[in-house]
Parts: structure tokens; C-alpha cells; sequence
């Protein structure tokens, strides 16, 4: 790699691989050789956490259309003056005496001559009675009173839109969160990729330690049995290359486990590609401190804290405006059972004898009915929102802070990956430049001169464990130098095109 050339991972990976909208069908899985672009398209595409986020943004769609949506109209029913009985009753009772007085005379006979006539007042009585019961109103609903109305509250103060906005900037944390799994996601395909090319390159290391052991253990033996050694190095021999045989099992079952590692990234259990390829030993200066903390504000986790501080005042706006009460309009229909009665009346007199009669009063309609409006308001008298107000705008003062400690909690971070990845950088290029070669050339001088004789078994065997620390030392390097450029890509939201041919364009993505 001949220069550090920083690149918008977010950006470019996601438009090569056709990973723009989130609607892109998931790619197949990764078999054959392996590169980090294919890698990472496949985890982009199939990783599970990044499926899960499709959800979130339609529920915050939902939310969004929860929030512009009115208040429901109440409608309400009102029955009054449900009787359980009969109302109650009135009698009145009353008797009369009546007649007339006429003048009469009274005969009285004599014995002789005309009778005597007596004047006599003659009277003839009548007697009477009577007996009135009225009923009252009758039991159950027939004089009830019946109201059905329609209630709506009427949202003052912006309510509505203030709860679209913050709904609105809610959904913009949604994006910026699955951007920063987006990058999270990228950064630990990268970081199990070179654990990967690590991996193989260590196994190629212990295969390449297996056969220069067992070369020396060969010549080992023949000096045995041309009785130019002790047989006694022959076992020693036998050892060493026991043990080299061991760590190269153990370095094969590292690969496997960094195989599965990085397949569990697009959601696989196992690993179907033959090999990753990659060029690890590749390294570029890295720019100064300050150079990359210039990026930092690529950084999605600190991005998102525009959006954070947009949704924190927009709630506090909302929260503000239900101080304004909501006035609630109601209209209805009345409608009124008209008053009904039943009067019962018994009479009778010496006169004219017995008399019974029974009448039913009614209005002409048997409902009044007549329209009712209203309007009431709540008097904020007590509660006038005023905690839910000042939290708020508490949480909207803090989100000040909570942006300045992420800041500077993501510069310090690039300040420590900025000095490990030029720390590796320089160790990198004194192992490749000096150690590795004088190493290399010690072993082969050594193992030559011992066929000859000019040198013990255990110049051999301290020459081989030598080039044997020297390049772990070395591949260990080469891996934390790429690991920081990564903590470095996803720290300031850019990458770097590592492993990729340049020159090469995938036409299918364009």
C-alpha cells in the first residue's frame, strides 16, 4: 500500500455492494476466495442486528402517523328521570247534601165541613258523594329525558405539528442509530477478517516451522547414524519438531475459529468460503493526530447528537405547549318524554244514582325535542404541565454535555488507535526491514554449517526459536496495525480501501 487514503466506508462500501436502500435483498453467502468488500456486503446485507433496525424504522413511521392524527370525537349518551315506580298518586274524597224546600199545606180533617188546611214547609234531601284519584307519571321511561350529544376536543397551541416534529426527529435518531450499527457492523467484519488473514498467515508459518524441523531433525539423523552426534540429539530433534507439530494444530484450529468468527457476522454458523485473501504484511505511514481528529465529525456517534439535540428541544417545545388548555365543543340532541296522567273518578247521589269515568291526559307529541350545545374548558389551575416542562428542558440542557462528553470520549480513543497504529507501523517495518531478513539468514547459515559440522544442535535450535519469535512478533504487528486503522475508520466515519486492487470496478454496482 503506497499511501493511507481515507475513504467514507459508510458511503462507498454500502454504494459498491448496492447497499444504499435498506429494500436490497440480502446477497448470497460468501463461499470460494474472500475478499474484505464481499465480506463486508455480505454482512451488511445479512447481518441480523441490521434486519432488526428495519423494524425500528417502521415503527417510527407509526409513531409519526400516531402523532398527526386528531383527537376522536366522543359521543355520549344521557338518560335522566328513569322512574322505578309509579309516580305518586292524589285522591280527594267529598260528600254533599242537597235538595229543595216547597210550600205545602197539610189537610186535617173536621167533622163537619171542609177540611183544615195547615200551611207546611216540605223539604227533599239529596245525598252525594264523590271519589277523584289522580296517578302520577308512569314508571320506567316513558316521561325520561334522553340526550345524545358529540364531544370534540379542539388541540390549541401547535400540539399536533410539535408532536409530528418530534416524532419526525425521533425517526432521524432511528437513522443515525442504524448508522452507527451500520459502521459497528463494518468494523467487526473488518477486525474478524484480519483475525482471519492472521490466522492464515500464522498457520503458513507453523507449516513452513514444521518443515524446516523436520529438515533438521533429517539431518539430525543422518549425523546419527554416521556416528557424527550423540544420539541423544536425536530425541531432541524428535522433540522439537513434536512440539512445532503441536502449535501448528493449534494454529489451524485458531484459523477455524476466526472462520466462524467472521461467518457469524452474516448470520452463519459456519464458514463456506475456501480462504480469505488479503495483504496483510502491507502497511502505509499513518497521518499525524491531528489530521484524523479533523474527521471526527464523520463520526455517526457524534453526528447523531445534532439530532439528539433537535428531538430534546422539540419535545420541551411540545411539552411546553400543553400549558394552553384544550377546550372541548359538544352538540347533542334532547329529546323528552311528554307528561302523560290517568285521573280516576267515582260519584253517586240519591238522585241519580251510581257514576264511575277514568281520562287519560297527552300532549299531541309524545317527545319534545330540542338541540344542546357546550363548551368547557379546563382551568390549569393546579396542573399546568410544569414538570414535565422543566424536565425537558432539563434533558434538553444535558443533551449539551452528553454531545461534549462523547466528543471528547471519541478523540481520546483516536488519540490512543492514532499511537498504536503508529507504534505497529514502526515495529512493522524494523521487524520486516531488519529482524526478519538477519533472522532468516542466521537459521539457513546455521543449519548449513551444522550439516558440516561447524555448528552444535543447539545453535540450530536457538537460530530456529530466533526466526520463530521474530516472525510471530512480526505478524503480531502487522495485526494490530490494520486493527488500529480500523478502530481509526470507525472513530472518524471514514476507511480505508485496504485489500482491494484499485484498478478493479465491479460494473454490476455502478
Amino acid at each position: 500500500m503506497s499511501s493511507f487514503r481515507p475513504i467514507c466506508t459508510l458511503t462507498l462500501l454500502a454504494a459498491c455492494c448496492g447497499l444504499l436502500h435498506a429494500d436490497t435483498g440480502p446477497s448470497p453467502e460468501p463461499a470460494g476466495v474472500l475478499t474484505l468488500q464481499s465480506a463486508i456486503e455480505a454482512a451488511l446485507t445479512r447481518n441480523p442486528r441490521l434486519d432488526a433496525f428495519s423494524w425500528d424504522l417502521r415503527a417510527a413511521d407509526a409513531r409519526i402517523l400516531q402523532a398527526g392524527l386528531r383527537p376522536n370525537p366522543e359521543l355520549g349518551i344521557e338518560i335522566e328521570d328513569i322512574r322505578l315506580k309509579s309516580g305518586p298518586a292524589s285522591e280527594s274524597r267529598s260528600g254533599s247534601v242537597s235538595g229543595a224546600v216547597s210550600r205545602d199545606t197539610f189537610s186535617i180533617p173536621v167533622a163537619e165541613g171542609d177540611p183544615l188546611q195547615l200551611p207546611i214547609l216540605r223539604a227533599k234531601p239529596v245525598l252525594g258523594y264523590e271519589v277523584e284519584r289522580e296517578q302520577g307519571a308512569r314508571s320506567g321511561f316513558a316521561e325520561s329525558e334522553f340526550t345524545l350529544s358529540v364531544s370534540q376536543i379542539v388541540e390549541l397551541g401547535g400540539k399536533r405539528a410539535k408532536r409530528v416534529a418530534l416524532a419526525t426527529n425521533e425517526k432521524d435518531l432511528t437513522r443515525w442509530d442504524y448508522e452507527s450499527a451500520r459502521a459497528d457492523v463494518i468494523a467487526q467484519t473488518t477486525r474478524a477478517y484480519i483475525d482471519v488473514l492472521a490466522a492464515q498467515e500464522n498457520l503458513k508459518f507453523q507449516d513452513e516451522l514444521v518443515r524446516l524441523a523436520d529438515e533438521v531433525s533429517q539431518t539430525v539423523i543422518a549425523r546419527v547414524e554416521a556416528g557424527q552426534v550423540s544420539p541423544i540429539q536425536q530425541g531432541s530433534a524428535g522433540v522439537a519438531l513434536s512440539m512445532v507439530q503441536v502449535k501448528r494444530d493449534r494454529a489451524a484450529r485458531d484459523l477455524e475459529v476466526a472462520r466462524v468468527r467472521l461467518a457469524g457476522m452474516w448470520g452463519s454458523a459456519s464458514a463456506a468460503f475456501a480462504r480469505a485473501e488479503g495483504f496483510l504484511p502491507e502497511v502505509a505511514p499513518v497521518p499525524p493526530a491531528e489530521q484524523i481528529l479533523e474527521q471526527v465529525q464523520s463520526n455517526p456517534d457524534i453526528a447523531r447528537w445534532a439530532a439528539e439535540i433537535t428531538a430534546r428541544d422539540a419535545r420541551h417545545r411540545l411539552e411546553r405547549s400543553r400549558r394552553v388548555p384544550d377546550p372541548v365543543l359538544s352538540i347533542g340532541l334532547r329529546a323528552t318524554g311528554a307528561d302523560s296522567r290517568g285521573l280516576t273518578r267515582i260519584a253517586g247521589n240519591s238522585d241519580r244514582g251510581f257514576e264511575a269515568a277514568r281520562t287519560r291526559t297527552a300532549s299531541e307529541d309524545d317527545w319534545d325535542t330540542s338541540l344542546v350545545a357546550g363548551l368547557s374548558f379546563p382551568l390549569p389551575v393546579f396542573d399546568r404541565n410544569q414538570g414535565n416542562i422543566a424536565e425537558a428542558a432539563a434533558l434538553a440542557s444535558k443533551a449539551s454535555d452528553e454531545r461534549k462528553a462523547a466528543d471528547v470520549a471519541v478523540r481520546t480513543a483516536l488519540n490512543e488507535a492514532s499511537i498504536a497504529a503508529s507504534g505497529a507501523y514502526d515495529e512493522v517495518l524494523r521487524l520486516q526491514s531488519e529482524v526478519l531478513p538477519i533472522a532468516d539468514g542466521v537459521l539457513e547459515k546455521t543449519r548449513i554449517g551444522y550439516e558440516v559440522g561447524k555448528f552444535s544442535y543447539l545453535d540450530v535450535l536457538d537460530a530456529q526459536r530466533t526466526l520463530f519469535e521474530a516472525r510471530t512478533e512480526a505478524l503480531d504487528a502487522q495485526r494490530r496495525y490494520h486493527l488500529a486503522l480500523t478502530d481509526i475508520e470507525r472513530l472518524t466515519g471514514d476507511g480505508i480501501q485496504r485489500w482491494a486492487p484499485p484498478a478493479v470496478e465491479d460494473s454490476n454496482h455502478e
